[in-house]
């Protein structure tokens, strides 16, 4: 986006076509109006009615770079509650954020702490977001036009007091666009950054890539660091590091939003070493009614047999783990994750199933697997069928012995 879009996009004349042609296709209102900025806002917002609600009611300024580096609303305000919970209520009157973008996250903010700095070093992205964040009615935010480095300098060099909370989400893009994935590459360069910050804040938290290992974060980030996970309707959306938060025993989070509904689950990060083991793995699932996939946010910090242990322990469905799922024969009460019923399993004999598949006119399924030797993509070759459709198999390795489970969805 350029200014010049910006000077349009928040006139009245702009305004006044946004509202009036929000909700038309954007394809063919690039011929009828021959205004590319107001055309591509308003294919923006329709993008923003589930990922951000909130700049979608209010008409923000949506430039299209900013909102896929952006974080979800839901993810935003998840996030924040659960830190904040950790924050002493006489410790919430500053919050910077050090990488406002969209301003998503300096918003969410906002809603926590008395007063937000929201740092951005992009000056039209500054402009913006200022725009923006008076649509939205929040006062509280002040948006700065400075670096991250020179902004954390200049609060150290002038003695202010101590902020309660610094976030940072770096960017792991290039200014040419090119996509980075380690934190050295990434701006600004938080690992350098770092010890300043731990200076003028007593708290920070570093929202990294959801590629990111989670037991890198105590590795990089020291012994006192937490971590967090946060998955979005079964998709993994953030991982956190968080430093100086008060010492618990349960330093690894998985933050589990399903449906609306925000479910936190703490480990200790012992579980790191000791959940790589099979110790508990099912020699047999013949007894199984039941297939269950825990949530992606138990995988990526390794605690399915924690979150069996720890919260599940008291369900009476003689649950189980083997090739990598659980397996039970009632439904568990609360579980967070997908379940389904195993209409019948087969020993991996493609052949076979292939004939199978084409008697029932199957010919498009999705391939689940976990510690299966073969890739989704040859699977589906072997089977005579495509990727996709309506039809759910899972392929495990139990015990050496290869399976097709067929299966139903009932959550």
């Amino acid at each position: 986006m350029e200014p010049s879009d910006f000077d349009i996009l928040t006139s009245a004349d702009g305004q006044a076509l946004i509202e009036r042609h929000l909700t038309d296709d954007p394809a063919r209102l690039a011929l009828k109006l021959r205004n590319p900025a107001v055309t591509q806002q308003i294919r923006m917002l329709q993008r923003c009615r589930t990922k951000l609600p909130a700049f979608y009611a209010a008409r923000c300024i949506v430039p299209q770079l900013a909102y896929e580096q952006a974080s979800s609303e839901a993810a935003a305000a998840a996030r924040t509650e659960g830190l904040t919970a950790a924050v002493p209520a006489g410790e919430r009157r500053l919050a910077v954020d050090l990488t406002c973008g969209l301003g998503v996250d300096a918003l969410t903010l906002g809603r926590s702490f008395e007063r937000v700095v929201a740092v951005e070093s992009d000056p039209l992205r500054a402009r913006i977001a200022r725009w923006n964040f008076e649509r939205l009615g929040a006062e509280n935010i002040e948006v700065v036009h400075d670096s991250a480095e020179r902004f954390t300098e200049l609060w150290e060099a002038e003695g202010r007091p101590a902020i309660d909370l610094v976030y940072v989400d770096p960017s792991r893009k290039t200014a040419e666009g090119k996509r980075v994935y380690s934190l050295e590459d990434s701006s600004p360069q938080i690992l350098d950054l770092l010890p300043a910050l731990r200076r003028i804040a007593r708290r920070v938290v570093v929202k990294l890539s959801p590629l990111f290992d989670v037991s890198e974060v105590y590795r990089r980030f020291g012994p006192e660091a937490s971590a967090e996970v946060i998955s979005l309707e079964g998709e993994c959306k953030e991982v956190l590091a968080r430093i100086g938060f008060p010492d618990t025993e349960a330093d690894l989070r998985a933050t589990v939003i399903r449906r609306g509904r925000v479910e936190r689950f703490d480990f200790s990060r012992t579980v790191l070493t000791s959940e790589t083991s099979s110790g508990q793995e099912a020699k047999s699932t013949e007894e199984a009614r039941f297939l269950l996939v825990p949530d992606v946010a138990f995988y990526k910090t390794r605690t399915v047999e924690a979150y069996c242990t720890q919260y599940l322990a008291a369900e009476a469905c003689n649950l189980r783990m083997a090739g990598g799922y659980l397996f039970s024969d009632e439904v568990p009460e609360q579980f967070a994750g997908k379940t389904y019923r195993i209409t019948f399993r087969h020993p991996y004999h493609p052949k076979t199933i292939s004939r199978m598949l084409r008697s029932r006119g199957i010919r498009r399924v999705n391939v689940h697997r976990r510690n299966f030797p073969f890739p989704a993509e040859e699977v589906a070759r072997a089977l005579g069928v495509e990727l996709g459709g309506t039809t759910d198999i899972f392929c495990l390795n139990v015990q050496n012995d290869l399976s097709v489970f067929f299966v139903l969805r009932i959550d």
